[in-house]
């Protein structure tokens, strides 16, 4: 007997179990149906409606229904407890706080919707608590009672419904004071009704319709629930990018609490603090230090982020003044995250640090944006341009959209103090359009000159750009700036100081005899009279500067970009603001902030700009992978996957250069066996001679190589610079020294960040990757 009640009594448990799973599971679809329609997807909008339409029909059986075969599944399916899983992760925290919020940016970073939109989460003002989703700074875990989580209402009503049924098949008697609603329930459910009318029968037919329709329902919300994390793990990201003025991708941010806004208020007073210095902190970077410190386990929150912390976190960027990715991520793992993760090992130290510039990467690619673009030569941008300031105009609303941007050099004719010898409004005869990425270049080089100090250099192409954009503006007339039938983009400017100087880098300059380059018309070329300024050479590092900063206009508050008027008094600021320690960005915001040029100058606008960075196949070149991995190095016995870094290197570069080889098919296969055909390979698998590449590619031609050992990292990227900025130039370096032979491809140089084609891994940055102490030989060749 004792058996038998044991039975009985595990059999009405598991009832309860079942009820409780079926109520839960239903509230869990309606909580998924709403998420469904917030988030505007066309699909997951369908499948809600059709939830909610089902439920308005018939009382809210629809979804018991489907939380019912929802609970089956579970038994029967693997699908069903990915289902399963699915709905719990976007309950457990809150479905309407976290899901809301997740909705309301994903709709705004997908074009938004109307004020009016039903179903639309907005991102509560600062110190709103309802409907906050709460960022990495401050998480609770909702308590789950009663009133906050319906789930456990729905399975406090299940329990009680099955424990009253089995009370009743047990036959124990209850008072009739004790009668309840539930009870008539039962009696209506043991004639075949439902609670809301609807017989037995139907609900069978209704869970057999139902059921291949609540995948597809769950389907589309584990879509939602990604995007729920997904932007919750960026939010902070979206917070400072939102307070410091700089791109969101769209989304209009407002801070959960009032600790959170003061936390980015104090990293951008940080970063003042530190730019006065001479030193640039990336607001970005502390609060992604700070995220994955706190998501690895730190004792960190809003309100302990000091101003001490973030003093910490800026410290870690700098070797004597200058910024880097290798010099940070050694400093994390060095000295910051033991200070704040002491219990960590050397290669979880390791993995955070990493996890650091992947937060950045990735919420760059959340937004749309591109990072800064890493480019060896000038190449073309896309300018987003919403308007321009103009002195003594104020704001002028123009919305362009330009890409493949070029210029044409018009005459200069009379003006009210200098007789140019031309005609405003006609072209100039013999030249052709000019890349705009170049015409900056070359007017820098006619204005300030190759004397200048770099980041006097750097401002005044920033100057340059950002006046020539605006000037039609300001003008008009002959002054153009538009697409034409073609699809160029072409702007129409004088080429002599009524507009600015050009002096075309590649062909050097000249004016009329007895010209002077600021009274005179100047011509490309030294066949016009007089030279004035030959060519630049190819490894002048003006070349670099000019890439360091491409794309780079100066704006206001607003975002428009700024006609930055300079005279010689502007450019001599320049080169006396560069001694004194500033770079290019504090000198055009001092330049163009005060006095006569008070213009309210605020940031730096970065253009995307293309053909900086490789993306042909052959950038994907892996010595470990493909089917080259087991051709051998000449009679070595030795592969490519073992030590085929420096040959893979090297058809790598040729295959970038797009010289013609003596291979159909090329790759590091062919090349290997090309050159072993050759002898090219020693005994050890060793290449014999760093020229013996002509054979297979004669227009790819060894010029030498520098042994870099001993010098400082300065000198060596100083070094590196001079050789890859050179127009037609390919080079490989060896980047291990003495701790371990291997080579990699360059790809360009950004400012203090090497680039490069790793045929051994997928990283790109060489010394954020290899200890630039060990970078020691650089072997470059030239196309021609």
């Amino acid at each position: 007997m004792e058996d038998e009640d044991y039975e009985l009594s595990r059999s009405e448990q598991k009832k309860a179990e079942n009820a409780r799973a079926d109520a839960n599971n239903a509230q869990n679809i309606r909580n998924a149906a709403d998420v469904a329609i917030a988030t505007k997807n066309p699909y997951a909008v369908a499948a809600g409606t059709a939830v909610k339409a089902v439920d308005a029909a018939t009382g809210g059986a629809g979804s018991e229904v489907l939380g019912k075969a929802l609970t089956v599944a579970n038994k029967v399916t693997p699908g069903g407890k990915l289902a399963q899983k699915g709905l719990n992760k976007l309950n457990e925290s809150g479905v309407g706080d976290a899901a809301g919020k997740a909705a309301s940016l994903y709709n705004q970073k997908n074009g938004g919707v109307k004020e009016d939109a039903p179903n639309q989460v907005k991102t509560p003002k600062g110190g709103e608590q309802g409907g906050s989703l709460p960022s990495s700074g401050d998480k609770k875990t909702p308590q789950p009672n009663a009133q906050q989580n319906p789930n456990a209402k729905q399975g406090e009503n299940a329990k009680a419904e099955a424990d009253d049924k089995a009370k009743k098949e047990k036959k124990i008697p209850e008072s009739s004071s004790n009668s309840s609603p539930q009870d008539d329930e039962e009696e209506k459910k043991s004639k075949g009704y439902t609670r809301y009318g609807i017989k037995g029968p139907l609900a069978r037919i209704a869970l057999l319709a139902f059921a291949p329709f609540i995948f597809f329902i769950i389907i589309i919300i584990m879509v939602v629930a990604s995007v729920v994390g997904y932007f919750d793990d960026y939010e902070d990201a979206i917070g400072i990018s939102a307070t410091q003025g700089e791109d969101t991708g769209g989304v209009v941010f407002s801070a959960t609490s009032q600790a959170q806004q003061d936390f980015y208020n104090r990293v951008l007073e940080v970063r003042n603090t530190y730019l006065a210095q001479g030193k640039n902190v990336d607001p970005l970077k502390v609060v992604a230090t700070y995220h994955v410190l706190r998501a690895r386990g730190a004792a960190l929150n809003y309100e302990t982020m000091t101003t001490d912390v973030i003093m910490d976190i800026a410290d870690c960027m700098f070797l004597n003044n200058i910024y880097s990715d290798e010099t940070f991520k050694n400093n994390l793992i060095t000295y910051l995250i033991p200070k704040y993760l002491p219990d960590t090992t050397d290669s979880e130290r390791e993995s955070i640090a990493n996890d650091v510039f992947e937060y950045v990467g990735n919420y760059y690619k959340l937004i749309g944006k591109e990072i800064s673009s890493n480019c060896s030569s000038v190449g073309s941008c896309t300018y987003n341009i919403s308007g321009f300031y103009i002195s003594g105009k104020g704001n002028v609303k123009k919305e362009l959209n330009i890409n493949d941007l070029y210029v044409r050099l018009m005459q200069c004719g009379k003006t009210s103090y200098n007789d140019y010898g031309g005609t405003f409004g006609q072209p100039l005869e013999g030249e052709e359009l000019v890349p705009f990425e170049k015409y900056a270049l070359g007017v820098a080089y006619a204005e300030i000159g190759p004397g200048a100090p770099e980041e006097a250099f750097k401002a005044q192409m920033v100057a340059a750009r950002s006046f020539i954009l605006a000037r039609p503006f300001d003008m008009g007339g002959w002054r153009t700036l538009k697409q034409e039938p073609d699809g160029k983009w072409v702007i129409q400017v004088a080429a002599c100081t009524a507009d600015q100087v050009y002096c075309d880098p590649d062909k050097g300059c000249s004016t009329a005899i007895g010209g002077n380059g600021q009274t005179s018309q100047v011509y490309s070329g030294t066949g016009h009279g007089r030279t004035w300024k030959g060519p630049l050479p190819e490894n002048s590092p003006l070349r670099q500067y000019a890439a360091d900063v491409q794309g780079e206009l100066l704006v206001n508050n607003q975002g428009y970009v700024i006609q930055t008027g300079y005279l010689a008094a502007e450019s001599t600021q320049f080169t006396n603001l560069a001694r004194s320690g500033l770079d290019h960005k504090q000198i055009l915001l001092q330049v163009y902030n005060h006095g006569r040029r008070s213009y309210g100058a605020s940031d730096i606008y970065k253009a995307s700009c293309g053909n900086c960075v490789s993306n042909g196949e052959f950038a994907s070149w892996k010595q470990y992978e493909g089917a080259w991995i087991n051709v051998q190095l000449g009679n070595s016995g030795r592969t490519i996957k073992q030590i085929g870094c420096l040959a893979t290197s090297l058809s790598i570069q040729i295959a970038k250069s797009g010289v013609p080889t003596n291979v159909s098919d090329f790759n590091p296969g062919t090349f290997v066996t090309y050159l072993s055909n050759q002898g090219a390979f020693g005994g050890s698998g060793a290449l014999l001679s760093y020229a013996s590449v002509e054979t297979i590619a004669p227009t790819f031609r060894y010029q030498g190589y520098d042994d870099l050992s001993g010098m400082s990292r300065q000198d060596k990227l100083n070094r590196i610079k001079s050789i890859v900025s050179q127009t037609g130039v390919y080079a490989v370096a060896e980047v291990k020294g003495i701790t371990g032979q291997h080579w990699v491809a360059i790809d360009s140089v950004n400012g203090d960040t090497i680039n490069m084609m790793d045929p051994g891994s997928s990283s790109t940055d060489m010394w954020g990757t290899y200890n630039w102490a060990n970078t020691s030989r650089i072997v470059y060749y030239k196309v021609g």
